[in-house]
């Protein structure tokens, strides 16, 4: 299901990530390292690498979600376990986990869109849709998250589909 968001609802999500944002860049200045991957080390500013042969709960986690077809609230529950396991940065769990449908205040943004916390969605073709729009934009920070969250989901969907493929 899609959602067109418009006017007020658009400016009160905004005024959410906006909020969501900061914290993260807050909480970014006081870490000296990032986390994104499994020894701490970003291969580049544009990539997170992971080093899966070293990591068992990341397999073990990548086979419980589906992230082409699963809830936002699964989406959210996901994204804790993956930073709690070190895999994911704050910065990246604050952006895989940001799910305007579980906000209290999500059904009066916009009627209906609390309902669909339960609703199973691809968040890859989602997060893509997001990166076309940041690139027409000319949004170069958006689109490198993006770019970063397609690049782990990616990784979460392949790893995902050749556990459940054996």
């Amino acid at each position: 299901m899609t959602v067109m968001i418009t006017g007020t609802a658009r400016q009160q999500i905004r005024a959410q990530s906006s909020t969501a944002i900061s914290a993260v860049k807050e909480n970014n200045l006081k870490q000296s390292s990032p986390v994104s991957d499994i020894q701490g080390q970003a291969a580049s500013a544009n990539t997170s690498v992971v080093d899966v042969s070293t990591s068992q709960s990341l397999g073990d986690i990548a086979k419980k979600y589906d992230v082409r077809n699963m809830s936002p609230q699964e989406m959210a529950t996901m994204s804790q376990e993956l930073y709690q396991s070190g895999t994911i940065s704050f910065q990246d769990h604050a952006l895989l986990s940001f799910q305007p449908e579980l906000s209290p205040q999500a059904n009066q943004v916009l009627p209906g869109l609390g309902d669909q916390a339960d609703t199973p969605k691809d968040f890859i073709a989602q997060w893509e849709t997001q990166l076309q729009t940041h690139e027409k934009l000319g949004d170069v920070t958006s689109t490198k998250n993006d770019q970063r969250m397609l690049n782990i989901l990616g990784n979460l969907a392949t790893l995902h589909q050749s556990a459940t493929s054996t």
